[in-house]
């Protein structure tokens, strides 16, 4: 199950940045992208959970480490020093159950974490560059019931519910530590731990001068992924920004329509038919999901809660009235259905919470019924079960987010039904 709020944190984390993760551990992109598929989820729920006292002396924190140095290797290791605070005892459990969830190595599973954490400091950084609690917390419970829903069965609790109400807030120190030293401390301290992956020679406490010849091997190779994180994470929020999506709503009448070059792929929907669209796009998300098959013994409930969005749907300003460039996504998704003739879609529409919501209801409610209308002028009104405008009900981000953010509130969506 996808939630918006985990999907818009993991663009913070490049596709680069796993790779080179997965190359410097030794572990597969695939496993890297379910150890962050549960991490984040993971982390924003323990957020959840956690003291408002405790949050804003965190919050705070981060503000200063970002604030006094422009030094990479100095905000990484703060943050991990907070993380450190901010998982308290409960971190080996985190590093344990995602490691032995994803098929990593516990190393691999730290930097997963430390990476998922960071990715989820620059999003409310985004959100709100003070940090605002309410907020953060706004967010977090809007989200709450789908978070939980993405931790896997069995997986264990985390620590979410232990009790946090009298923790301390952390306590700011003026201190700068070297990324050298740092370094130096963790091979001197932790020698064998620090750097074992699932090949390491380290199978037990014995030592041998291998693991020596191993530190000198990975030390540039993990600085490196550091410095890959930030220097792609950048370009990566370039990338967000300049998504071509459904980008107005009514109450500011004005469009934010701009284009990112994106992946395109051939989607095979049978041995008959193959369409053009975008990588991980509506058309390759919505078959891979049919062809698994799963919807036909799924209840209503679980099924209304997977939505695939368009990513290539626009309408001129203001109104409902589809733009001509936006026809293929659309004769895309006829095609889907007319391949699958027993398979019934329902469309929703949405805004950002920004202006009227009485406007905001109307304007999704029209776009949606759009949709609509044209998978029916195919002859596939007998699958369309429904069309219904939500507003801002289901916007994660407050009014007052920027705009870089709100944009991905404001979409079209198909949802598969029985």
């Amino acid at each position: 199950m996808e939630n918006p709020l985990v999907n818009q944190i993991k663009q913070y984390i490049s596709p680069t940045f796993i790779s080179s993760l997965g190359l410097s551990t030794n572990e597969s992109e695939e496993a890297v992208n379910n150890a962050f598929d549960v991490a984040i989820p993971a982390l924003l729920l323990k957020m959840y959970h956690k003291g408002d006292a405790y949050l804003r002396g965190m919050f705070t924190e981060v503000q200063n480490v970002f604030s006094t140095s422009d030094d990479y290797d100095y905000k990484f290791d703060k943050t991990n020093t907070l993380l450190d605070g901010f998982l308290g005892n409960d971190k080996q459990e985190f590093v344990n159950q995602i490691a032995g969830f994803s098929n990593i190595s516990d190393t691999s599973s730290q930097s997963v974490l430390n990476t998922a954490f960071l990715g989820i400091i620059d999003y409310f950084k985004d959100l709100n560059v003070n940090f605002d609690l309410s907020s953060i917390k706004d967010v977090l419970s809007s989200n709450l019931s789908s978070l939980e829903a993405m931790i896997p069965a069995g997986i264990g609790s985390f620590g979410f519910l232990k009790a946090v109400e009298n923790e301390p807030a952390p306590v700011h120190k003026e201190e700068h530590h070297s990324a050298d030293a740092n370094i130096n401390n963790v091979v001197n301290n932790n020698e064998e731990n620090q750097f074992k992956t699932k090949d390491s020679p380290y199978d037990g406490p014995q030592k041998d001068k291998s693991g020596n010849m191993l530190k000198y091997i990975l030390l540039p190779l993990l600085l490196g992924v550091i410095l890959i994180f930030f220097l792609y994470r950048g370009c990566n929020k370039e990338q967000v920004v300049q998504e071509r999506i459904v980008t107005d709503t009514v109450q500011n009448d004005t469009d934010t329509t701009v284009i990112t070059t994106k992946v395109t792929k051939e989607i095979v929907v049978n041995d008959q038919l193959k369409l053009n669209g975008y990588a991980n796009g509506i058309e390759d998300q919505l078959i891979a999901f049919l062809n698994k098959g799963d919807y036909k013994t799924m209840t209503e409930d679980q099924l209304k809660d997977i939505w695939f969005n368009f990513d290539d749907l626009n309408f001129e300003t203001g109104t409902a009235n589809i733009l001509p460039e936006s026809q293929v996504q659309l004769e895309n998704i006829a095609k889907i259905l007319a391949a699958y003739p027993d398979v019934k879609i329902k469309i929703g529409g949405y805004t950002d919470k920004t202006g009227d919501e009485t406007v905001n209801k109307r304007i999704s409610t029209a776009r949606a019924e759009a949709v609509k209308k044209f998978l029916a002028d195919k002859g596939l009104d007998n699958q369309v079960v429904g069309a219904e405008g939500y507003g801002s009900e289901f916007a994660v981000h407050p009014a007052d987010a920027s705009e870089e953010l709100r944009v991905t509130d404001r979409k079209v969506a198909v949802s598969v039904r029985n």
